[in-house]
């Protein structure tokens, strides 16, 4: 499955338990409830081959700027690692996932372990099995940082899988913000084009693992742009203590067909998680998102909120919120809206609610609709072009569940989506 690699022995022992996984299981079918919608037997996984192993070779240090710390990398490969001084003399750490095995063995074993050990498809079991690249961040107890750090990963390769892999642990009562962008090298070239026709693509089997100890806070921002030939199939894991707070916050723009899943465990007493997303699908794309609220404590909050807009091709969401017997007084809901932009377009919300306690506060919902034409109307009496008004329309509709993201991704994604709804509409007749 992957190239034999330098690496301590748990960590060899691990890969060997999460191919073991592998080989006992099948590619997900529409007969489980989570991939009924997505049909992964025609895009033939098996043909796709490991990326070639990155250099053993020393990322360049760089100057982070303004922000706390960036790593970047290309093709699999650690170019550049940036962390601003003050933060390194408190003892903070962002370097590549590889070479933080053996400094951090013990969060690192653990998280891995229990991420193998519940692994409930083929697609975990591969990733795990074979991660390829990936960066770590450490940020000791106490510590505060305001500064994102920044993680940028292009990917490249026709043909080929890429496995990348971020893992976040923070200790008791730090707090700090992550931005991670990942792109594929036929983004820029390919963006925007309407269908997935021409050779292969990109494979990418991304996870994202999050430990967030008693009363820590992590602010976790993602964008996916890949081209649009690639696959992407996404899995973050989030584990939050005592009184910690997470906010996860999803972009979806790229890729041919796009599965994610984010599940929160709100561990301790008085967690709170919030995971919001916005997604913008055009062309023939399929984009499938889960989100799942587990709360096993008592006091704990969460919320789901998720924005969409469909031009055409197809959009799933599926939301769960599961109270374990023991977790009372929980207080969670979850939300869907989708914005219909073209005849074309379809779009699917499964809400689920799994409560096993009587003293909760938990509910949901789910809205789909078009544009306004009495808003399009009043803009266009006031001097606005059809086309400007849509784009003013669309662009505040996703605003208000952005506001919070770090800037720079906040301008990043609302470009994104600025520059989507000014391509030409294939489907128009």
């Amino acid at each position: 499955m992957m190239a034999e690699r330098v690496e301590p022995a748990w960590m060899r022992t691990l890969r060997s338990q999460a191919r073991e996984r592998f080989d006992a299981m099948q590619w997900p079918s529409p007969a489980e409830e989570e991939w009924r919608r997505t049909d992964v037997s025609r895009l033939g996984l098996d043909s796709y081959a490991p990326a070639p192993a990155p250099k053993a070779a020393c990322p360049r240090e760089a100057d982070p700027g303004v922000a706390a710390g960036s790593i970047r990398f290309d093709a699999g490969q650690c170019t550049e690692v940036a962390l601003d001084a003050r933060w390194q003399e408190k003892g903070v750490r962002l370097l590549p996932l590889d070479l933080a095995l053996e400094e951090f063995e013990i969060p690192l074993f653990k998280l891995f372990h229990d991420s193998i050990k519940d692994a409930d498809n083929r697609f975990l079991a591969w990733h795990y099995g074979t991660w390829s690249h990936g960066a770590f961040l450490w940020v000791p107890p106490g510590l505060e940082i305001a500064e994102p750090f920044f993680m940028e990963f292009a990917e490249r390769g026709e043909g080929l899988f890429s496995a990348p892999h971020v893992a976040v642990v923070l200790g008791e009562g730090a707090r700090a913000a992550v931005v991670q962008h990942i792109r594929g090298a036929e983004s820029a070239e390919y963006r925007g084009a309407e269908s997935a026709e021409g050779p292969t693509g990109l494979l990418c089997n991304a996870a994202v693992d999050m430990q967030l100890a008693d009363a820590s806070a992590l602010r976790f921002c993602e964008m996916q742009e890949l081209g649009p030939r690639s696959l992407y199939f996404r899995h973050a894991r989030a584990d939050v203590g005592r009184d910690g707070s997470l906010r996860h916050i999803d972009a979806a723009f790229g890729g041919r067909l796009t599965k994610t899943r984010i599940e929160c465990s709100l561990s301790g007493m008085g967690a709170e998680a919030y995971l919001d997303g916005v997604y913008y699908c055009r062309g023939d794309q399929h984009m499938d998102i889960r989100t799942v609220q587990h709360h096993r404590a008592p006091k704990g909050t969460s919320r789901a909120y998720y924005k969409g807009a469909v031009e055409s091709g197809r959009t799933v969401f599926q939301g769960l919120i599961e109270v374990a017997t023991g977790a009372s007084g929980t207080d969670a809901y979850l939300t869907n809206r989708n914005l219909i932009l073209g005849e074309t377009a379809r779009s699917d919300s499964i809400p689920t609610l799994k409560i096993g306690n009587n003293d909760v506060k938990c509910s949901h919902g789910s809205t789909t609709g078009r544009l306004s034409e009495d808003e399009v109307f009043y803009l266009e009496s006031r001097g606005l072009s059809a086309v400007d008004a849509r784009e003013m329309l669309v662009i505040g509709y996703f605003e208000d569940l952005l506001a919070s993201a770090p800037e720079r991704y906040r301008d990043d994604a609302l470009a994104r989506i600025r520059e989507k709804l000014r391509l030409p509409n294939a489907n128009a007749a």
